[in-house]
């Protein structure tokens, strides 16, 4: 009886740590879903993306990036995580030579491994045991 308490506390924190994980990571992508459309939105309206509020939306997104990466890190690969922070600085370069082809691309990219990693990251019972 005793072992089957302690099988069953171990399995409900394990749970838990799922759940959790899914809140984060959910809660996290969905804020930098927002930003990057918020992005997309004014670059696609904008002829010039060499603007201070395409500036500040981007360095906004770095900031909270950077901030969120390591606790995603946690339960994405590494490497992956990386490729949004790689393509978030590609935005930075692409502003201060305005090209605006290579923003968007790298806009698209960011949405596309959000999109994935969500996928990968979903619930299953793999994930618990």
């Amino acid at each position: 009886m005793k072992k089957a308490i302690h099988i069953s506390i171990i399995i409900l924190f394990l749970v838990a740590i799922c759940l959790t994980e899914q809140l984060l990571y959910k809660k996290y992508f969905n804020e930098t879903s927002k930003k990057v459309e918020n992005l997309r939105v004014i670059a696609e309206i904008s002829t010039d993306i060499n603007t201070q509020e395409i500036i500040d939306l981007t360095n906004d997104l770095e900031d909270y990036w950077t901030k969120k990466e390591s606790v995603l890190c946690t339960f994405i690969n590494h490497k992956d995580i990386e490729d949004i922070g790689v393509e978030i600085s590609k935005l930075k370069s692409a502003i201060k030579e305005n090209e605006k082809q290579i923003f968007v691309e790298s806009i698209n990219l960011i949405s596309f491994f959000l999109e994935s990693y969500e996928h990968m990251i979903g619930i299953n019972a793999q994930n618990i045991f």
